[in-house]
C-alpha cells in the first residue's frame, strides 16, 4: 500500500468514526489528503477496492463503505489494544497499520 493510499483510508475511517458512520464525499477525500484532482481520489479509491479496504455502491451519494476492519477478527483484547498503541504511535488508523505490516512482512494475499 503506497503511503497515499494509506493516508486515504486513515482519513476516511477517521471521518467515519467522527461522523457516525458517515463517509467522505470525494471532495471531502481531496481536501483531506491534499490532493488537486478527484480523478487522483478515483485511482486511490481504485486501489483501495482492490486491496479489499473498501466496497463501492453504485448509485449512491458517497457511495463506498468499509470492509471488515481487522479489529472485527476475533482478535484477544490485549492484542487489539497493541495494535491500536502501535497505530496511534505511527500516527495512523488500526486498519491501515496492519495493511502496511501485511504488505512489508509480504502477507498479502
Amino acid at each position: 500500500m503506497t503511503p497515499k493510499q494509506r493516508q486515504l483510508l486513515s482519513f476516511i475511517e477517521r471521518y467515519a468514526a467522527a461522523c457516525d458512520g458517515v463517509l467522505p464525499s470525494y471532495d471531502e477525500m481531496r481536501a483531506g489528503v491534499g490532493l488537486r484532482s478527484k480523478s487522483g481520489i478515483g485511482r486511490l479509491l481504485d486501489a483501495l477496492v482492490e486491496r479489499g479496504h473498501i466496497r463501492r455502491l453504485a448509485n449512491r451519494a458517497r457511495g463506498i463503505e468499509l470492509t471488515a476492519a481487522p479489529a472485527d477478527l476475533h482478535l484477544s483484547a490485549l492484542t487489539q489494544a497493541r495494535v491500536r498503541a502501535l497505530a496511534e504511535r505511527a500516527g495512523t488508523s488500526p486498519n491501515a497499520f496492519l495493511s502496511a505490516v501485511l504488505d512489508a512482512h509480504g502477507d498479502r494475499p
